[in-house]
């Protein structure tokens, strides 16, 4: 598994989208080869990762697809102004695009995780688009646009993921379904007993050979009425999956995952002084990709200009965090021992929650990750003078950790400011506004994903680091993520037309081990 700079690749991650305070994200994903893809398609809310929509997406060669993430009177909702296929199929041909609301089906009920509940909490999360194959034969003339630029025939990618009650043979009727079903409880998303769960078993083999990559993406937030638009290209992943017949899984079910690819290897980049690529063995495919994110300090600019009406926002984002801190996740995808235990009077009862490393603590603690954080303005200065003897409390954020003594606590640097990243996304604003105007959910074990920033200065950069060590010895956390800032004037020339600017700037980060990994 590798990071691709030049944006191409199997998996595509998408930091950020919101649907919240008058925003709207735009998407795309390109197919550049001459293959027809499955791709699996999914929507993740910002605290937990839960899954809020995903379905598959069947791309021509050469293919574009689109949609946008809208608010909607029941909530956050998809809008799919584009005709290329999905099962089950979104596009409504008589309307000119299709609707879909997102779910709360995954955070609710008996999946409740100590999150909010309300459908709100799919206002903010990520996305992550992954190839399953290449479409060969049929299928593959199936999703090829014609003049009017409809597929050739959407329905029999449906029809073949139908199920039809009785298997089918090899005429098309079922026949994905009748392959990828093997019993009642292996391919429920969500199934009662977990051991039950062989998510090997829930995919498709026909018409799809080896992933052959080259989806690129980008990510657009817009606010008409602000006048703002804040883009972003997707962060591409190469070499995840060399599986001979692809990894197509049925829908309706959270596969495939980014645990599902067959390769645990990555090739992690060392700068200065090693200035080579290494090459990480890992006990699980996700730790594979977690280690191509692994960066012990997030590094950006903020500007706060209340003449100027600046605003920032940095997006912290960790795409693989619920594969380590939700338990449920885990014992679903044999990442973790869930097997109940005896409690020592006969009795058995579920095991203890305990999180993976690099993470430190369950979703649902009450301590989340402990980090912390450091300024500067433009000339170099920063919060505080450095001064072991007399301590003095750097920039806050808000909530921080609450008892934090940098002469007992090891966590706590006297120059930095300790607090606590509790969620997947973390909306980190600096100043009194915000950029993207992340709300306050009032339920829950956490009320939001924003956490303010309070600063002496209104120009500079910060560092984030993050404490955390995988298995290779790498230190920190698998994170990604942009600063956006935005400008507001009130009028242009006294005409009193908004003028009103925005930028958006991707992380800087750095890696290293505790020790040099040799290659």
């Amino acid at each position: 598994v590798n990071m691709n700079p030049d944006g191409l690749g199997q998996v595509l991650i998408y930091p950020y989208y919101t649907a919240n305070m008058g925003n709207s994200t735009m998407l795309s994903v390109v197919n550049t080869t001459d293959n027809a893809k499955a791709v699996k398609v999914r929507f993740l809310e910002g605290y937990n990762s839960r899954e809020v929509l995903d379905f598959n997406l069947y791309m021509s060669e050469w293919d574009v697809w689109v949609a946008s993430i809208e608010a909607g009177e029941g909530g956050p909702k998809l809008h799919i102004p584009d005709t290329s296929c999905t099962v089950p199929y979104l596009y409504d041909e008589d309307l000119g695009f299709g609707e879909q609301p997102f779910l709360d089906l995954a955070f609710t009920g008996a999946y409740a995780d100590g999150g909010p509940t309300g459908i709100g909490r799919a206002g903010e999360g990520h996305i992550e688009m992954i190839e399953m194959g290449t479409l060969t034969g049929a299928m593959a003339a199936n999703v090829r646009h014609g003049d009017d630029d409809m597929p050739a025939d959407c329905m029999a990618l449906t029809t073949a993921w139908t199920d039809f009650g009785a298997p089918q043979g090899t005429d098309g009727n079922g026949q994905w379904f009748d392959e990828a079903w093997d019993g009642i409880n292996d391919c429920e998303p969500y199934p009662d007993d977990i051991e039950d769960l062989e998510f090997s078993e829930c995919r498709a083999t026909s018409f799809t050979t080896r992933a052959s990559g080259g989806l690129f993406g980008a990510g657009a937030i817009i606010n008409v009425e602000d006048g703002t638009m804040f883009s972003y290209d997707a962060q591409a992943l190469q070499g995840f999956d060399d599986t001979d017949d692809g990894i197509h899984f049925i829908p309706g079910t959270i596969f495939p995952s980014l645990n599902s690819g067959s390769v645990k290897t990555s090739w992690v980049f060392f700068g200065v002084p090693q200035n080579q690529a290494v090459d990480l063995t890992y006990t699980n495919t996700v730790d594979a990709v977690s280690s191509v994110f692994m960066h012990e300090n997030v590094m950006n600019e903020f500007y706060t200009e209340a003449a100027y009406g600046a605003k920032t926002d940095w997006i912290v984002t960790f795409p693989t965090k619920n594969f380590y801190v939700d338990w449920w996740r885990m014992c679903e995808t044999g990442l973790a021992d869930c097997t109940p235990v005896d409690d020592g009077d006969g009795n058995m009862v579920p095991a203890t929650p305990v999180a993976r490393a690099p993470f430190s603590n369950v979703y649902g603690a009450t301590q989340c990750e402990v980090v912390s954080l450091k300024t500067w303005d433009r000339e170099e200065q920063t919060a505080m003078p450095v001064d072991p003897e007399n301590p003095v409390r750097p920039p806050v954020v808000s909530p921080s950790y609450p008892a934090c003594d940098p002469v007992d606590d090891p966590r706590c640097r006297p120059d930095e400011a300790p607090f606590q990243l509790c969620n997947e996304v973390n909306v980190l604003s600096f100043g009194a506004e915000t950029v993207f105007g992340t709300p306050e959910i009032e339920e829950g074990v956490y009320g939001s994903l924003k956490l303010e920033v309070e600063d002496d200065f209104i120009s500079g950069w910060g560092r984030l680091t993050l404490n955390g060590t995988d298995e290779n010895g790498l230190k920190g956390l698998p994170v990604t993520g942009f600063a956006a800032q935005s400008v507001v004037n009130d009028s242009v020339s006294g005409s009193g037309v908004k003028a009103n600017y925005g930028g958006l700037f991707r992380h800087k980060a750095n890696v290293r081990a505790e020790a040099v990994v040799a290659p």
